[in-house]
């Protein structure tokens, strides 16, 4: 009877152990698909290798990059992603702010066509309530898209289109119509935040929703952070971000949101006429995130290159003052971008002063072959008063 039972316990414990083993190998088999489905349908990014890497790092992109090794070997696998076998003009890439999915283009295809688009998105990306596509130029002076730039594919009508944005635990609002904004710049304005020391006034220049005030503000110990923006609409968005920072409290800065959020002031208006109202040699840092003037600017633009927004901010910076200053290059000019350091350098000769060049870097794409750039330069001496 004992061995009896033995041997009924032995085949009780190995049908147990089978069954449990097939359901485990089905888990796996389960997460294995969806990894795949993962690597087929994830967006594809032309943001700068710089960028991308300091993204990877973070982990916290908005769009992914699917490398051209990766592409030739999907190739040669024969494998046909998602977006192939909808049958669908599905994009390569696509932005993400907020709960909105934002395509640089119209699908091909009617209405209906467009419509399935966006709905195939959706429910590619539960956090994604809207998807909308871009049908005109950026070509406003504060680079929007206006108020008819934007149509609406799939999701509940919204209008205007304003969302609220994550980057790295801080939160903004973001009116897409009417405001300028890219999620692309997340890993360089985390790179900003972390340049600022204790105790330093820092000048925010353009600052559109603000999110480069927001990062510094909650993520650094600077005494003050002055915002300068001209967009009304941009500057109620700041405003509602530096409220909702006001209730952050995992804020990682001293004071929490609540302190954050003291520290930042808010100038609305043209800042060629404002920056000659701030005292001089007051501020240990400027910020400035340039938006691109169509065909003034770039290698073949015929404007100033931003010499008389640099001939007000200038008269600003302490000695040893450092100014992250933004452009746009043709990929031929890169990596020096000489033209920039030529603009850089005329515009601190012509007020006395002495500077060095500590960075230069692409942050991002703006077209084919056209690329934003950021020039860290440090004021070494200012004339003798």
């Amino acid at each position: 009877d004992g061995n009896e039972s033995g041997v009924v316990n032995a085949e009780w414990l190995a049908e147990l152990v089978n069954e449990r083993h097939g359901r485990n190998w089905k888990k796996i088999e389960r997460f294995v698909d969806a990894m795949r489905g993962l690597e087929e349908d994830c967006p594809v990014d032309d943001v700068g290798d710089d960028a991308a890497a300091a993204a990877k790092t973070s982990g916290m992109m908005d769009s992914l990059t699917l490398t051209n090794e990766q592409q030739q070997h999907d190739d040669q696998q024969g494998s046909k992603s998602a977006r192939v076998l909808s049958g669908l003009p599905i994009p390569r890439s696509y932005d993400v702010v907020g709960d909105v999915a934002i395509l640089n283009n119209l699908p091909e295809g009617n209405e209906e066509t467009q419509k399935k688009v966006g709905e195939w998105i959706m429910k590619k990306n539960k956090a994604i309530k809207i998807v909308v596509a871009r049908h005109c130029a950026l070509s406003t002076e504060d680079r929007s898209p206006g108020s008819s730039g934007l149509k609406q594919l799939a999701g509940h009508p919204r209008d205007p289109i304003v969302t609220s944005h994550y980057e790295y635990g801080i939160k903004c609002v973001v009116d897409l119509n009417h405001t300028f904004f890219s999620p692309r710049m997340a890993p360089e304005r985390l790179r900003l935040a972390q340049q600022v020391a204790r105790g330093e006034r820092v000048l925010v220049v353009f600052a559109g929703v603000g999110m480069d005030a927001l990062q510094i503000a909650a993520r650094t110990e600077a005494k003050e952070v002055l915002v300068i923006e001209r967009n009304a609409i941009a500057c109620e968005c700041i405003r509602r971000g530096k409220l909702m920072l006001s209730r952050n409290k995992t804020a990682p800065c001293p004071g929490s949101g609540k302190g954050a959020s003291e520290r930042m002031r808010i100038l609305e208006g043209d800042a060629l006429e404002l920056l000659p109202t701030l005292e001089e040699e007051s501020y240990d840092r400027i910020v400035a995130p340039r938006p691109k003037e169509g065909s003034l600017d770039g290698d073949l633009g015929t404007g100033d290159a931003g010499m008389s927004f640099l001939l007000a901010m200038l008269p600003l910076l302490k000695s040893k003052g450092e100014v992250h200053w933004y452009d746009f290059a043709a990929d031929h000019e890169l990596p020096n971008c000489d033209r920039t350091r030529k603009t850089l350098e005329s515009a601190c000769q012509s007020l006395g002063l002495e500077m060095e060049i500590i960075h230069v870097a692409r942050v991002g794409s703006i077209a084919k072959r056209q690329w934003r750039v950021c020039v860290d330069f440090r004021i070494v001496a200012k004339p003798a008063a």
